[in-house]
């Protein structure tokens, strides 16, 4: 069949159609419609957009083979974010509904210039860019930026600044030695141009009136700085506490905008834990994120809870969590996966 083709996908049972252009992913393709399903990372290593082909095949593009064996492979499963169509596709759907939902919001480019960097400590920094035009997003949401130099490569960041802040937006990155994008974030100019897209990502502030548990670690801080910005801004009346997860006490960053916030949401308590303190004098938590809230949280089950970091500080939350009470669908996160 030419690669020019477009190819249809049906989604069984509920019958949602959409179109997918040569070249495309399915998942790039449903999120460009407005049609919801499940993802995370964009990448291919977080399993979130799994799928049970039903009818047709596709190229699995390059699907992580931890998170999509050659068995599920036979089987017929796909991960989506890497999946082009070799023909029309049916697709088995497994949308888990959530009620606060809020409307998709439609991914777009957006041109930028980086406005500021900044080293907050530790392999922790501050990206700010200056968009061309605003972009809309809900607090808790990332997008993809565009590694400088090249001409399709992207890694996802979350936002750390309120949608209100625009057309500046900023992220917290951790350096990582060799990283394509990452790994430069230190030499970046004022001035450099950088493509942004988006918004991608379901843990963004839901409402409700039921008390906010928080949970990051390192970098995992910005979608959580976004959420606690929007709802000081909207006046939020909930409990909100944080649990912050560091390696050193350098990358405690960013506590005093933390107290500022305090000072306009009422209700925010920050608790940040340290996992090797040695003999810098730390006086807070020690140990893993998870260790300070088997300590401070006895009943989980009045929160809804709020998770950004690397899939085992996730992992292992979502699991201490859910066996202090927490109940069934109160968990959102994005889970923080290297892009390779």
């Amino acid at each position: 069949m030419p690669e020019t083709d477009v190819h249809q996908v049906q989604l069984s049972p509920d019958g949602r159609t959409f179109a997918v252009q040569p070249g495309e992913t399915v998942l790039g393709a449903a999120l460009r419609q407005g049609v919801r399903l499940n993802y995370g990372c964009l990448h291919g290593n977080c399993s979130s957009c799994k799928y049970l082909l039903l009818d047709g095949d596709v190229d699995f593009g390059i699907a992580s083979p931890y998170s999509l064996p050659p068995g599920e492979r036979e089987e017929g499963w796909a991960l989506l974010c890497c999946a082009t169509p070799l023909c029309d596709l049916e697709i088995q759907s497994s949308l888990v509904q959530d009620p606060r939902m809020l409307p998709d919001l439609v991914p777009e480019e957006r041109s930028s210039e980086v406005a500021g960097v900044e080293h907050l400590g530790g392999d922790l920094w501050r990206l700010r860019l200056e968009l061309d035009r605003p972009l809309e997003f809900y607090a808790g949401q990332y997008v993809q930026l565009g590694v400088p130099g090249t001409e399709d490569d992207w890694r996802a960041y979350s936002i750390s600044s309120p949608p209100s802040r625009q057309p500046v937006a900023e992220f917290v990155a951790k350096r990582i030695e060799g990283g394509r994008f990452s790994g430069q974030i230190d030499r970046l100019e004022a001035g450099t141009p950088m493509r942004v897209r988006g918004p991608y990502g379901i843990g963004y502030l839901r409402a409700g009136d039921d008390p906010v548990l928080l949970v990051a670690g390192g970098s995992g801080i910005a979608p959580i700085l976004s959420i606690l910005e929007h709802a000081a801004e909207s006046g939020d009346r909930r409990e909100f506490r944080f649990f912050f997860g560091a390696r050193i006490p350098e990358e405690v960053v960013l506590a005093a905008e933390i107290d500022a916030i305090g000072r306009r949401l009422p209700g925010l308590e920050f608790l940040p834990a340290v996992e090797h303190p040695g003999d810098s004098g730390w006086e807070g938590d020690t140990g893993r994120v998870t260790k300070a809230i088997q300590r401070h949280l006895h009943d989980a089950s009045p929160y809804d809870v709020y998770l950004c970091g690397n899939p085992p500080m996730c992992d292992s939350a979502s699991l201490l969590l859910e066996a202090k009470g927490v109940r069934e669908g109160r968990i959102f996160f994005d889970r923080f996966f290297a892009a390779v």
